[in-house]
C-alpha cells in the first residue's frame, strides 16, 4: 500500500492511509524474529523477510497486507540479482501489536 502524503492544518507532514493505493503482487513472506516490550504495556513486534518479483514498485514508507495483517516496510527494499530465476526485490517488514 502506498498512501498519499500531505500537510495538516499546522503545516506538519501527514500520511492518509485511508486513501492508500493498493496493488496485488505475488511474493514470499516468512517470519524472521519476534520480540516483546513489557515496559508500561504489552507490545509484540514481529519481523518478516519479504521477497517480491524484480522491478516491483515498493518503497521504504510503504505498507504490505498479508494474511489479514498489515506490515510496515522497514528500510530500503533491495534488488537481488543472480541467476534469472532468482532475481527479486528483498525487504524487511514489521507488524507491531499493542
Amino acid at each position: 500500500m502506498r498512501a498519499p502524503e500531505g500537510f495538516d492544518a499546522e503545516g506538519n507532514s501527514s500520511t492518509d492511509w485511508s486513501s492508500a493505493e493498493r496493488m496485488t503482487v505475488q511474493g514470499q513472506v516468512e517470519p524472521a524474529a519476534s520480540s516483546e516490550n513489557r515496559d508500561n504495556r504489552d507490545q509484540v513486534a514481529t519481523n518478516y523477510l519479504v521477497r517480491l518479483p524484480p522491478r516491483t514498485d515498493v518503497a521504504a514508507r510503504d505498507r504490505l497486507e498479508w494474511n489479514g495483517i498489515t506490515l510496515e516496510v522497514t528500510g530500503d527494499p533491495l534488488p537481488w540479482s543472480g541467476l534469472a530465476l532468482l532475481d527479486h526485490i528483498q525487504l524487511t517488514a514489521v507488524c507491531i501489536k499493542g
